[in-house]
């Protein structure tokens, strides 16, 4: 190994280190380029772990970067388009609930429970350790403050009617739907729920109490009741938060323990002097020292913390002293984006206000240990249990799902059968594959093949196709590329033919399709008798939603019990049109009639979803990839620095498309070998 850092600057930036085969290994960014790189080679203090990641260092490449917070930014941005071997990821933090404030078009938000996070899609509190206490938190602020509940089409459907449902009767909503209560007061109730999950109890109580003084000055003593009653049940839940400061401070206290290669980080959420969650995270194979470790898993953790609005709080306790570039970093990427000024204290911070932080320090500590230990030798057992209870429970729980899952398999099969004979196939359609296009006029153009096995969904076997033969609008031309390179798969054993092709698009993409196959069979790389059928899907004109159509058009669908049942049971899930979608099938001239067989197109239809789903995720991909690096740095022996090069001398990457081998080999940098590569990958079609 040999690695140059003489070039290195001393600037803030990021620096990517890659091994032998060029694969990005680590990202890190520092304020001193030259002087944070060379620290890994200085051999002082290095420690085993940090020893192993140099070992597997064949290079490194920086980025310059104006200040430490672009920095700060464009690590977080290569870590999540990378996924570094050696960097951290907080996957563990999914498991987590939240309890989410869901904006809603009708005006009147609600709460609920999620585990799911949109950035900018409402505002979310938490991660929590317990669901059940999220669950029971959620349940008891609604019926505090009689929030909805229901989703924004049945809201709209009572205010159409001008009738409330069964919640308003037993008094758990104010029913806005009707008119009940004004948006001013129903914000007003949303502001205290804010206040309630923000820990800050004792401002809410004040509050209430002084509504409730005005309601008893206008002698309003039923509305003064009620505000009481509210006050009380506050109370109760204010009494189950364990009180841990006498100051009323919103505090972070980040516990850490690491033995072996193992880690695992608590963070203590302390809001108004109150402890009011816990979020652990455990990491195995962990390769860099303590030091580095404790600045990656902050920055990463506070920066998808600000990406979801998540409370941020005023000061932040962490075990271990870090490098004052890192923490100066961290705290102004936090200032940056919640306009909050977080202080990060190290243990030296903390003895100097022992009586305020010891305990936090030690709490978070003995946690981190605590949690380490028990995921490490296999967990303690639930006392909270009896004896044999967890078992059942366990017991109970698998047998329900194996007997539902037993009911979905026989209605997916019964719907195959049905599919066999209404196609005319001469064995039961097991697989069933299904194509779909993504692209905006050509560009970042994708195509995915999702795949149905047994009825059910099977991810291990989708694929997803760069396209790379088209860049203007020509979803024909896509289609052929993407089916040929999945029948030359075929071909080479890479990838086994199905017992039905599918392509979404109706006659013409069919045509493609028959088309494609006809030249694979005709050149003898595959038997016609091997051919899987061939057919289409075309969305029928005017198709509606069921749930938002009339009830004269929804009777018109006719759905089988079992299917009914299998759906019921989340076995499958059709898409339910108005309007059932067209099958077309290769060689006959009129759509398929499926008569009353509406599940069988179902399926089709779930399919056909789930292949556009596939596609358009990976047409975000290539999208968001593509306006963070260059199609140049796909190419062989081609990285930032000759990347910049040819973008000084050229100006642009159309430049270069079209820029001869002898051209491309005149920029400073660019050894013949490597123009050459670029030449070729420009102008030679890939299949």
């Amino acid at each position: 190994m040999s690695v140059d850092i003489k070039n290195i600057p001393q600037s803030p930036g990021v620096y990517i280190m890659k091994n032998i085969n060029g694969n990005v290994i680590y990202v890190g960014k520092a304020k001193n380029l030259k002087k944070r790189v060379s620290q890994y080679f200085s051999g002082k203090n290095q420690g085993v772990k940090t020893e192993h990641l140099v070992s597997k260092i064949h290079g490194i490449e920086t980025i310059v970067s104006g200040n430490e917070l672009e920095a700060f930014l464009l690590e977080n941005t290569l870590i999540k388009q990378y996924k570094p071997k050696y960097n951290i990821s907080l996957k563990d933090d999914k498991s987590y609930p939240y309890i989410k404030i869901s904006a809603s078009k009708t005006g009147f938000p609600y709460i609920y429970k999620t585990r799911n996070l949109k950035k900018g899609d409402g505002e979310y509190f938490g991660p929590y350790s317990s669901a059940f206490a999220v669950s029971e938190t959620v349940r008891t602020v609604n019926s505090i403050f009689k929030m909805r509940t229901c989703t924004d089409g049945k809201f709209n459907s009572c205010s159409v009617n001008r009738k409330p449902c069964l919640y308003y009767q037993i008094k758990r909503c104010s029913a806005p739907c009707c008119g009940n209560i004004d948006s001013e007061s129903y914000k007003k109730n949303v502001e205290a729920i804010r206040l309630l999950l923000s820990g800050k109890n004792r401002q809410l109580i004040k509050e209430i109490k002084r509504s409730m003084n005005e309601c008893a000055r206008r002698l309003d003593f039923e509305g003064a009741l009620k505000l009481r009653d509210r006050v009380n049940a506050i109370i109760k839940i204010n009494e189950k938060q364990a009180v841990v400061l006498k100051e009323e401070k919103d505090i972070d206290a980040v516990g850490f323990y690491s033995k072996s290669d193992k880690l695992d980080v608590v963070v203590l959420v302390i809001r108004n002097g109150r402890l009011t969650g816990t979020k652990n995270f455990f990491f195995k194979n962990v390769y860099l020292n303590d030091k580095e470790m404790l600045s990656a898993f902050l920055s990463r953790f506070y920066a998808k913390n600000l990406e979801t609005n998540a409370d941020i709080p005023t000061e932040i306790l962490i075990p271990l002293k870090i490098e004052e570039d890192d923490k100066n970093a961290i705290a102004g990427y936090i200032k940056r984006f919640s306009s909050k000024k977080a202080k990060i204290l190290a243990p030296e911070s903390i003895k100097r206000n022992r009586d305020r932080y010891e305990t936090i320090a030690a709490m978070a500590s003995e946690n981190a240990k605590k949690n380490f230990f028990e995921k490490t030798t296999g967990g303690l057992p639930d006392l909270s249990l009896q004896e044999g209870q967890e078992e059942e429970r366990k017991q109970e729980v698998r047998g329900k799902r194996e007997e539902e899952e037993k009911l979905c398999e026989r209605n997916e099969i019964k719907i195959l059968i049905k599919l066999q004979k209404i196609l005319g196939l001469k064995k039961i359609p097991e697989v069933i594959e299904c194509f779909d296009i993504s692209n905006i006029s050509g560009t970042y153009a994708v195509a995915s093949k999702a795949v149905f096995r047994s009825g059910k969904k099977d991810p291990a076997s989708y694929r997803r196709y760069r396209i790379r033969s088209k860049n203007t609008p020509d979803d024909y031309a896509m289609m052929y590329e993407a089916l040929s390179r999945r029948f030359d798969n075929a071909v080479n054993g890479k990838d086994p033919l199905p017992d039905v092709i599918m392509v979404d698009g109706g006659k013409g993409q069919l045509n493609v399709l028959a088309g494609t196959a006809k030249n694979f069979t005709g050149k003898g790389f595959i038997n016609q008798e091997h051919m899987p059928a061939l057919i289409a899907i075309a969305k029928s004109k005017g198709g509606k939603n069921l749930k938002d159509a009339n009830a004269k058009s929804a009777k018109n669908i006719k759905v089988t019990k079992d299917f009914q049942n299998a759906f019921d049971k989340g076995g499958i899930s059709p898409a339910y049109y108005s309007e059932i979608d067209k099958i077309y099938l290769s060689g006959r001239k009129n759509e398929v009639n499926f008569a009353k067989n509406k599940d069988a197109v179902f399926m089709l239809m779930r399919l056909r979803d789930e292949a556009h789903r596939f596609a358009v995720s990976y047409f975000s991909k290539v999208k968001t990839k593509s306006l963070i690096t260059s199609e140049l740095l796909n190419i062989n022996g081609v990285g930032k620095i000759i990347y910049g090069s040819l973008i000084n001398n050229l100006g642009s990457v159309d430049n270069i498309k079209k820029a001869s081998m002898d051209e491309l080999a005149a920029v400073k940098g660019v050894r013949k070998k490597t123009a050459e590569k670029i030449y070729d990958y420009f102008h030679k079609t890939k299949k």
